[in-house]
């Protein structure tokens, strides 16, 4: 058995694609990911959604079978 083995585009090659070919959401998302404020508030409300579900789900960490990992590493 053969196997090809393509190479990975570099990151320069992929992000020069031709922005026709792109959705405008992608086109948009590419703009975001270059604002600071963007970015820092996507992370606090990742932060906030997580922080708050850990919160929730106490009950459940606790007879979860990974649980004990879990408050080892906190």
């Amino acid at each position: 058995m053969i196997t090809v083995v393509k190479p990975v585009p570099s990151y320069s090659e992929s992000y020069t694609e031709s922005v026709e070919s792109l959705s405008p959401r992608v086109l948009e998302l590419r703009t975001k990911i270059h604002d600071d404020d963007y970015v820092n508030n996507a992370i606090g409300r990742i932060a906030l959604v997580l922080s708050k579900r850990l919160v929730d789900n106490q009950k459940e960490l606790k007879f979860n079978k990974y649980a004990s990992q879990v408050e080892e590493a906190w």
